[in-house]
């Protein structure tokens, strides 16, 4: 994992509190760990992760004053993790809609 880690720097950087990964919410985590897995798995290169949350921040950077209190670092990794997984077809669209609705709305049976 930490060669993952260590790779992103600057507003790509992960959050950290005493050099332990910082989340404030279960999904942080949950996000976090399967962008994890899946490049682990090789479903996909870790660099093309990387390019994929670059992107999406330097996006929002574009559309945003720099100081926007609404920035949350995992919510740009979450859709740069979606837009991957989309490009890649490890989930289709549909798919991902249904997924995110039934975590929303607490419908999904939860497997951890």
């Amino acid at each position: 994992m930490d060669i993952y880690v260590e790779s992103l720097d600057g507003r790509g950087a992960i959050p950290r509190n005493c050099e332990s990964l910082q989340f404030e919410e279960p999904w942080q985590g949950r996000a976090f760990g399967m962008a994890l897995a899946l490049a682990e798995a090789k479903a996909y290169q870790w660099e093309d992760f990387r390019q994929s949350l670059i992107g999406t921040i330097g996006t929002w950077d574009k559309s945003h004053a720099p100081d926007d209190e609404t920035w949350n670092y995992y919510q740009q990794w979450l859709a740069a993790f979606e837009k991957l997984a989309l490009e890649r077809g490890l989930v289709s669209a549909e798919e991902l809609d249904r997924r995110t609705e039934e975590f929303l709305h607490r419908t999904r049976e939860e497997v951890i």
